[in-house]
């Protein structure tokens, strides 16, 4: 997890995570929503393989328990991901619980999906911090260090 252009914060997976590797990042992003401020996450899945069933239902878990912290705190949630099985997957899992509780976006590009963050950060009023996100991960390599 990298919150250094927060409040974006950007989470990029492996190509292989284990599941005490996943316990330890959603762990993780509780402490983000227990800061109780403002942010957009930006998930870099490009690079994962999979997510085994035990992730998958702790993935789900987190989310049905974190359901209110994450509607108030967390503006939207994109995830950029180029396997259409892993894709299915994550909409699955999203459905399984309200969809609704938080703008989220799944896509292919990297340049769009930086994108969607940026409309996302602009439409809670924070332009300054949009055009940073712009600046360090629209218009560099900077994504493709995921």
């Amino acid at each position: 997890m990298d919150d250094s252009l927060w409040p974006l914060l950007w989470v990029t997976f492996p190509s292989v995570i284990t599941n005490e590797q996943h316990k330890d990042l959603l762990e993780r992003r509780l402490f983000y929503l227990q800061r109780r401020e403002r942010h957009v996450s930006l998930i870099d899945m490009r690079q994962l393989r999979s997510l085994t069933s035990e992730q998958r239902e702790l993935q789900a878990a987190f989310l049905r328990q974190q359901e209110d912290l994450m509607h108030q705190w967390t503006m939207g949630i994109v995830t950029v991901i180029n396997s259409p099985v892993l894709a299915l997957m994550v909409r699955l899992l999203i459905h399984r619980i309200r969809p609704s509780v938080v703008p989220y976006s799944i896509l292919t590009s990297w340049p769009a999906a930086v994108s969607w963050a940026v409309d996302r950060l602009e439409a809670d009023g924070l332009s300054e911090h949009a055009r940073r996100v712009r600046q360090c991960l629209g218009s560099s390599c900077a994504g493709e260090r995921g």
